[in-house]
C-alpha cells in the first residue's frame, strides 16, 4: 500500500488515480468455507469451530491509471461477522479495461497477496475458547463497473477469492500450548497418521468502493490532461 501511495504522490505526471474506502461481503458458500481442514473436526466429523454464515469486509482500496486501459491496484481489508469470525487481507492487483462508455467503464482482473483468518467457536458450544488460525495467500477474480467525475469515482465489483492455506493452527482449549498444526505440505489424505489439512476456502461476493482523486479524461487514460492549453 505505501508504495501504490508513492505512485499516486507522482500521479501529477497526466495518469488518473484514486484512493477510498471500500466494503463487501461473500454470498456464496452460505457456510464459509467449504469444508474445514480434518484438524478442526471432532470424532463426529462436524467442525469444532463455527463456520461464517455472514462477514463484512471494510477497508481501502487505491488505483493508479498506465494508460491504455490497464490498472493497477492495492487493497487492504479487515472483516468478520463480529462474534466468531475476524479476517485481515492485503493483495496487489492488475486490471484490464474491457469496455468505456462516455465516464464509465468496465474492468477485469485480478490480484495476489496474504492474509489471516482466525475461525473461533459459538459460546454454547462444548469447547467455546477453540479457534482455527488460518495464514493463507489469496487469489482473487474480480470484474466491475465503475462511473467517475472528475474528482470522484464509485465502483461496484463482483469478485470470486481462493484463500491457498499456508499453516492451519487449531486449538481445542483456546491455549497455545495445545494447539495442533498442519501445512500445505503435509499428507492430504492422512496416511502417515497426522490429521490433513486439506480445506476449501473459496468464497464469491459483491463489493462497492468510492474513489477520491483524480479522474479527468487525459487521453486514452493516459498522457496530458483534457483542457490544457496547446503549445504553438
Amino acid at each position: 500500500m505505501m508504495f501504490l501511495l508513492a505512485c499516486l504522490g507522482t500521479a501529477s505526471a497526466g495518469h488518473m488515480w484514486g484512493i477510498g474506502p471500500t466494503i463487501g461481503t461473500s454470498g456464496f458458500p452460505v457456510e464459509y468455507p467449504i469444508f474445514f481442514p480434518e484438524l478442526a473436526l471432532g470424532a463426529d466429523g462436524n467442525p469444532l469451530v463455527e463456520p461464517v454464515t455472514f462477514d463484512l469486509d471494510v477497508g481501502a482500496h487505491a488505483v493508479y491509471y498506465l494508460g491504455q486501459g490497464g490498472r493497477v491496484g492495492a487493497r487492504f481489508t479487515l472483516g468478520g461477522n463480529f462474534t466468531t469470525f475476524g479476517e485481515q487481507e492485503f493483495t496487489v492487483e492488475y486490471e484490464g479495461l474491457l469496455a468505456r462508455i462516455e465516464q464509465s467503464q468496465i474492468f477485469a482482473g485480478g490480484g495476489i497477496g496474504f492474509g489471516h483468518d482466525r475461525f473461533g467457536a459459538d459460546a454454547d458450544a462444548a469447547n467455546p475458547d477453540a479457534y482455527l488460525d488460518v495464514a493463507y495467500f489469496p487469489l482473487r477474480a474480480q470484474i466491475g463497473v465503475l462511473v467517475r467525475d472528475r474528482t470522484r469515482a464509485y465502483e461496484a465489483n463482483l469478485f470470486g477469492t481462493w484463500h491457498i492455506a499456508g499453516e492451519q493452527v487449531f486449538s481445542l482449549s483456546g491455549k497455545t500450548e495445545d494447539e495442533t498444526k498442519g501445512t500445505a505440505v503435509s499428507d492430504p489424505f492422512g496416511g502417515d497418521g497426522t490429521k490433513s489439512d486439506a480445506a476449501l476456502y473459496l468464497a464469491i461476493g459483491g463489493e462497492l468502493t468510492v474513489y477520491f482523486g483524480d479522474f479527468r479524461n487525459q487521453g486514452g487514460e493516459g498522457g496530458g490532461k483534457q483542457g490544457g492549453k496547446r503549445k504553438r
